[in-house]
């Protein structure tokens, strides 16, 4: 007795094609997870530095919506003037985010038009290293501008959901 089963090979081919671009996809996903392009990892913490040297920012490619995260600026002793740093930032980073605090605290904080601008009292000299805690309030990719004296430097920050 035979069997008579009903097949259709070109769909059979489309439905494995479909298959192997979704295990493509997923692995491309996972890989990149797993380097850091979507969260935490070795590919999603760098650190930009402005063209003069006075300042270096430290943080991450990638951040998430409501999460906490951190901004580390380090200062040069350079951009130390009268026992004073001033740190401007500006962008639409800073209306993207929620600052939720800086530390060391400043001596001064003014809110500008485009941003805001942090002065900090330096007692010692040396580098100076300040940690601006945010949560972001928008999704998608958020530029920075950071200005320490005459030296600035601009970074880009994705926000996922």
């Amino acid at each position: 007795m035979d069997l008579e089963i009903l097949q259709e090979p070109d769909f059979q081919r489309r439905e494995w094609r479909l298959e192997r671009v979704g295990w493509t996809l997923l692995t491309l996903f996972v890989l990149a997870g797993l380097l850091g392009l979507v969260g935490p990892g070795p590919l999603g913490d760098t650190t930009r530095a402005g063209e003069g040297g006075l300042v270096e920012v430290s943080y991450g490619r990638v951040a998430h919506y409501e999460a906490d995260d951190l901004l580390s600026i380090r200062f040069d002793p350079a951009a130390v003037e009268q026992d004073t740093v001033t740190l401007a930032l500006t962008g639409s980073w800073v209306s993207g985010v929620d600052l939720q605090g800086v530390t060391p605290a400043p001596s001064e904080e003014r809110v500008t038009d485009d941003g805001v601008v942090y002065e900090f009292a330096v007692e010692e000299p040396g580098d100076l290293t300040v940690t601006v805690s945010f949560r972001a309030q928008d999704v998608g990719p958020l530029t920075a501008d950071v200005a320490v004296g005459t030296d600035s430097l601009s970074l880009t920050q994705l926000i996922l959901p």
